[in-house]
């Protein structure tokens, strides 16, 4: 399969991720809940289960401490329907795909495969 034609492939759950925050916005449960549901299944169903939790469970913690320095320290960005620290939960959820997206992404750029190659 094309490199082009996979980056494309893998990055559809972006596209999903970003028509629903642009409707549900304001019900940061419900988006909460469909992004983890739809995170973990992306993880799930690919070949790098163990390792693409680990980068999404750093996604979640850099995630929180880039939005948390962004929202309570410097102050230079605010959410209208902040959950947690002025941070809405799913946008923490966001950060985790996020990682997981460039690891896909590069590995794809570098390789031709979102997955990585393992020694038999």
């Amino acid at each position: 399969m094309a490199k082009t034609k996979q980056i494309l492939i893998h990055s559809l759950p972006l596209v999903f991720g970003i028509l629903l925050s642009y409707f549900f916005w304001q019900i940061n449960f419900l988006l909460l809940a469909i992004y983890s549901i739809l995170v973990l299944a992306i993880i799930f169903s690919g070949r790098d289960k163990k390792i693409e939790l680990n980068i999404f469970v750093y996604g979640l913690i850099a995630g929180f401490a880039v939005e948390t320095i962004g929202t309570q320290i410097s102050g230079y960005q605010s959410f209208t329907q902040p959950d947690i620290l002025g941070i809405p939960y799913w946008l923490i959820v966001s950060w985790g795909y996020g990682f997981i997206l460039m690891k896909r992404i590069g590995l794809i750029i570098g390789t031709g495969s979102p997955w990585i190659k393992t020694q038999l």
